[in-house]
């Protein structure tokens, strides 16, 4: 059994052999983006590997066209491509998953103040 220490909360996740860094995040409830289900399409799962990416499986080629040739410098990785291998801990720093509809909400909030405040000095 593998450690992923999550950076900023400091919470430990357990993690099987063979798991992918996205299915340990999705099964301790973590918040992860990703919207094609961890085929490696879209990129959103996109985490950073601090420290133990012996621990896990060598940057492959979907990860390489869609986090570019220095994903292996500055530690990139994309949740669902990266497999745990072998035991020891892994230490990830995982974005904060955007709330799209709520950013989307907000600006239509702003536009409709905005139009509201110019059509009231005619």
């Amino acid at each position: 059994m593998s450690k992923v220490v999550l950076t900023g909360s400091g919470r430990e996740l357990e993690a099987c052999t063979g798991q992918s860094l996205l299915a340990v995040l999705q099964e301790a409830d973590h918040p992860v983006a990703t919207s094609c289900g961890g085929v490696a399409t879209c990129a959103l799962c996109r985490v950073t590997v601090k420290q133990g990416k012996e621990h896990l499986s060598p940057v492959n080629e979907d990860e390489i066209t869609h986090l570019g040739s220095v994903a292996k410098i500055l530690g990139l990785r994309l949740a669902c491509q990266a497999i745990v291998r072998g035991e020891g801990t892994v230490v990830l720093e995982v974005p904060e998953v955007e709330d799209v509809a709520a950013k989307k909400a907000e600006k239509a909030a702003r536009l409709r103040q905005a139009r509201a405040q110019g059509s009231g000095r005619r």
